[in-house]
């Protein structure tokens, strides 16, 4: 069964791509209205950042209530996410960057935040790995990844929208229906992506935590 979906996300990857550069019409409001489908792979990049960093400040808040270190463990994976696809959405906008405005970095207020928002995830992996005791690294981390998860929104969202009058994204773009067609299954299977990559991840975590366990109690 497991088989079969991964087989069915790989499946729909496939004909996202295919829709996107083969399917998707030009955008109006753009200086390159042809290569504007790339922002059917750069929004739910976007979309699944901020999903992965509510989970990472879900289970955070989780672990201060539990003090369960599968639960912060989950928090982690999460957080790992989150930068990863922030760095995804970084990426793909530094590539529609190029096309439509000749360079890959702008300054553009959503680049500069994006920007931002990897460096908070920097400063989480730096701050758990300066903490040797697992519950005291938990605890900490799982307060400083609350507050990242509350500015992932702010940084990728909100803060843009203030500036968005000295930004280089047009404000008077035209996207028909196809690119609706092409962004939200997208997203989707990215976060079905997500979830999936979350559980592997934390099966392999709660794997090293019972040998952690084991080990303790022998020693």
């Amino acid at each position: 069964m497991a088989l079969m979906a991964r087989a069915l996300l790989l499946a729909l990857f496939l004909l996202e791509l295919v829709y996107i550069f083969a399917v998707l019409k030009p955008a109006d409001g753009f200086p390159n209205p042809a290569l504007a489908p790339i922002i059917a792979l750069h929004l739910p990049n976007a979309f699944a950042a901020m999903i992965a960093a509510v989970g990472a400040g879900w289970y955070g808040i989780q672990y201060l209530r539990r003090r369960d270190l599968l639960l912060d463990s989950r928090s982690t994976v999460a957080a790992q996410l989150a930068a990863l696809f922030a760095l995804l959405t970084t990426t793909t906008g530094a590539v529609f960057a190029k096309v439509q405005w000749g360079a890959y970095w702008n300054w553009d207020p959503k680049q500069t935040c994006v920007a931002a928002l990897l460096l908070v995830y920097a400063a989480y992996f730096l701050l758990r790995a300066s903490f040797d005791d697992p519950e005291k690294r938990a605890a900490i981390s799982a307060v400083y990844v609350v507050f990242a998860s509350v500015l992932t929104p702010t940084l990728g969202y909100v803060i843009p929208t203030y500036f968005v009058d000295q930004s280089l994204h047009p404000k008077k773009a035209s996207f028909d229906r196809s690119y609706k067609m092409a962004i939200w299954p997208t997203t989707i299977g990215l976060v079905a992506l997500m979830f999936w990559m979350q559980k592997l991840a934390v099966r392999t975590e709660r794997i090293r935590l019972q040998l952690d366990a084991r080990e303790e109690s022998m020693g």
